[in-house]
């Protein structure tokens, strides 16, 4: 009977965790195609500086996203190579993260049930949440954002569109993964000060 239960619970970590990564995929296309269509995002992300680099991870050892701002547009990274960051948020269990991305728990939620934790600077994960709340306007029923998210953004284009652009971009690869590591802004920025003392 443990061994039946076990299986059930290993079968059922895999599907949560293979749902997750794609949800981040479509989150991470839904961040470069808003980038284009809507301002909020594009100004959020214009903010940020050259090379900056975040990582949400769906809890120590499940699926991860690695992207970073390269020359005025997004880079995917691989998780595999990808091993720093300037801001990571890693949820505590897959299951929180599973809750998060298919749209059951909110972020701020999530924050106060201790569900996952920040490395790095609280600013930038702010910044990169502001982006996520209109992704999350687009991809998500207005059912669901009402209940998620504080206030929902207003959408600036039509949410078939954000969908058909994610598509047509995951069949074209434009979200293929670099096949080297990146450095992120905060060790470019140690490296630069270091040779210049």
């Amino acid at each position: 009977m443990e061994f039946e239960i076990s299986t059930k619970r290993r079968m059922e970590n895999f599907i949560k965790s293979r749902i997750s990564a794609v949800v981040l995929y479509v989150l991470y296309g839904g961040i470069c195609e808003l980038y284009q269509l809507d301002g909020r995002v594009r100004d959020e992300i214009d903010s940020w500086p050259e090379g900056m680099t975040y990582c949400l991870a769906c809890s120590e050892k499940g699926p991860r996203l690695f992207f970073r701002k390269s020359q005025n547009q997004l880079q995917r990274l691989n998780p595999r190579i990808q091993r720093f960051y300037d801001t990571a948020i890693t949820f505590r269990s897959l299951e929180s993260a599973f809750e998060v991305l298919t749209g059951r728990m909110g972020i701020a939620q999530a924050y106060g049930a201790h569900a996952f934790s920040l490395h790095g600077d609280i600013g930038t994960a702010m910044e990169l949440t502001r982006c996520v709340d209109v992704v999350e306007a687009y991809l998500f029923p207005g059912v669901m954002t009402k209940r998620i998210l504080k206030k929902v953004p207003r959408r600036e284009v039509n949410t078939l569109r954000v969908y058909l652009r994610i598509l047509i971009g995951a069949l074209r690869g434009a979200y293929t993964m670099s096949a080297e590591e990146k450095k992120p802004c905060r060790i470019k920025s140690m490296h630069k000060k270091y040779e210049e003392s």
